[in-house]
């Protein structure tokens, strides 16, 4: 399969998965109090040919949690460009200028509004100063 199509598919299991999850059920509804869902799928995926598999995390926020190693700090910057993830300035971090292309996906929900974001950035340094923590996994 080509990486685009690797991409593509990906893409399609994120999306299931995330409805999936914000589809729970009466029993497990939130009182009227709790703030609005923030539960995202992320995804980062090589946009070429390549030995790296892509991965996948779930991120929760409020409480900050989900399997995303570095919840906390990922949810901060979401709540700091109101999970906006295009809102995100690049940190001006040194990176290489090698060309390993990934794409960087998310889809779920931010305060219970729908988040679908995807990017392609030239290498996985370029994304990571772009986006700050959230796709740091």
């Amino acid at each position: 399969m080509t990486p685009m199509h690797h991409a593509a598919l990906l893409a399609a299991s994120v999306s299931t998965t995330a409805a999936l999850l914000g589809a729970g059920s009466p029993a497990a509804a939130a009182p009227a109090a709790s703030p609005p869902d923030s539960t995202l799928v992320l995804a980062v995926v090589p946009a070429t040919q390549s030995t790296h598999p892509p991965r996948i995390t779930i991120l929760e926020c409020a409480p900050d949690g989900g399997t995303h190693p570095e919840a906390a700090a990922a949810c901060s910057d979401l709540r700091a460009v109101d999970g906006n993830l295009a809102a995100f300035n690049d940190n001006g971090g040194i990176c290489t200028k090698e060309y390993q292309p990934v794409i960087a996906i998310a889809v779920g929900t931010w305060q219970g509004e729908p988040v679908h974001y995807r990017e392609t950035f030239s290498n996985h340094c370029i994304m990571l100063n772009a986006t700050g923590d959230v796709f740091d996994f």
